[in-house]
């Protein structure tokens, strides 16, 4: 009896530029901790928006308004 080897998996492929999740994700971080982070969209300054009592509740752009929650 003959035993068939599977076909090794195809490489990665890996992007050149990073991707949404890694981006948003990268921009929690900076303003969970307090600090500006670049908007994902205008490259403006994201601020982090704080809550009496709970810290730090999202992020809003002092350009262009968008916010991340």
């Amino acid at each position: 009896m003959s035993a068939t080897l599977a076909a090794p998996p195809p490489h990665l492929h890996v992007p050149a530029e990073p991707t949404l999740a890694a981006v948003m994700a990268d921009a929690w971080a900076a303003v969970a901790t307090g600090a500006a982070a670049e908007c994902p969209v205008c490259t403006g300054s994201l601020q982090p928006r704080w809550s009496a009592g709970a810290g730090v509740v999202g992020g809003r752009c002092r350009d262009c308004g968008t916010t991340l929650e």
